[in-house]
């Protein structure tokens, strides 16, 4: 019985539209990413685990999940790109591109990255165009990743657009934004990139922004925070960069900050994987300014979520209060937020029932 081995397609990028082209097809007018389908769908399944580890690694150092290095996955594709930058022909491309498209040339990217800085006779801008094609060209995900990887090396700004194009997919949010942390006003870039994704990728950049302006911490406040993930993963983040305190000292504040403050809240209270209510410092001062501005525009039972959360939360067993009163809080704060909790509460009913009787005289 004779057996065939795979044979390796001979250009693996032909055929198929790029990652790129088909991230641009699916993004709406709102820059937004109506799929995350991506043109190697049907051969290659991405580990969940390596979502998890890459998050954990930070933006600056895109490199291996595991403990153990593969020096030998590293030295090959450091001298298939060298050769690559030396000779830019589609013998050298294809060579490249099938290595780069196995799945441990991923835990390879930091030490590649590092021996490539070191070799003599390695034509930089040569290999910048090839990273360039990469991203811009390769169907197969590991490539577009790869590419991305090298585009960090390099400050231009030409790439800017291509890089952030592919980060609104969230599988190459965490490589488009160590490329775009390499340009000039990377934090704003960020920021833009993070409002257009609502996943991980939204949480990988959140943690890593930078609350330098206004703007950014209007927006970590008032939807930064959101995402599909969980909104406890980022509520805590966004308090403290956005400076959530302050923000409720004012006389008035806005239904959107309204509305943003009470989601922060609500899922701390919750509590989950990341920082909860107890984690959080500054929960008795802020509680205190919510529930002040919650009783002129919590007019209604609809809006009430967060409020009776806190509520909950004030009710809460008296051993975990005695640790509380440890850590900062009163009994006397205690007492006074909740009865102002179930004052707002009792008027927001109130109101809710004139409603309906108005409702039913008509």
């Amino acid at each position: 019985m004779l057996h065939h081995a795979a044979v390796a397609p001979l250009y693996p990028w032909a055929g198929k539209p790029s990652a790129y082209d088909m991230i641009v097809l699916r993004t709406g007018q709102d820059g937004k990413l109506k799929s995350q389908a991506l043109p190697d769908d049907d051969e290659y399944a991405d580990k969940p685990e390596r979502r998890e580890a890459l998050r954990q690694q930070g933006l600056e150092a895109i490199g291996p999940i595991r403990a153990i290095e593969d020096e030998g996955v590293a030295k090959e594709l450091t001298r298939l790109l060298a050769r690559l930058s030396r000779d830019r022909n589609v013998r050298n491309r294809r060579a490249a591109y099938l290595a780069l498209m196995r799945e441990e040339s991923l835990d390879a990217i930091s030490p590649a990255l590092q021996a490539l800085h070191k070799l003599p006779g390695l034509n930089a801008g040569n290999l910048y165009e090839e990273a360039l094609w990469m991203a811009r060209h390769s169907v197969h995900r590991n490539v577009v990743k790869f590419g991305l990887a090298l585009l960090s090396q390099y400050g231009s700004e030409r790439h800017r657009e291509l890089t952030f194009t592919l980060g609104k997919h969230e599988e190459f949010t965490l490589y488009a934004a160590s490329a775009l942390m390499s340009m000039e006003q990377s934090n704003k870039s960020l920021c833009e990139l993070a409002r257009c994704i609502d996943g991980w990728g939204r949480i990988y950049l959140v943690e890593r922004l930078d609350p330098e302006t206004q703007e950014i911490r209007d927006w970590l406040l008032r939807e930064g925070f959101r995402n599909r993930i969980g909104d406890g993963l980022l509520a805590y983040t966004c308090a403290l960069k956005g400076d959530l305190e302050e923000a409720l000292q004012a006389d008035a504040i806005d239904p959107s900050l309204y509305e943003g403050a009470g989601g922060i809240l609500a899922a701390l209270i919750a509590g989950g994987p990341a920082e909860d209510i107890d984690d959080y410092e500054q929960a008795m001062p802020v509680i205190g300014e919510y529930l002040r501005h919650a009783e002129r525009m919590c007019a209604d039972a609809a809006r009430l979520a967060p409020v009776r959360a806190i509520e909950g939360f004030l009710e809460q067993d008296e051993r975990v209060w005695e640790k509380r009163y440890a850590n900062g809080w009163t009994p006397e704060a205690r007492m006074a937020y909740l009865a102002m909790c179930r004052s707002i509460a009792g008027a927001a009913a109130s109101v809710g029932r004139a409603a309906d009787e108005r409702t039913m005289r008509t």
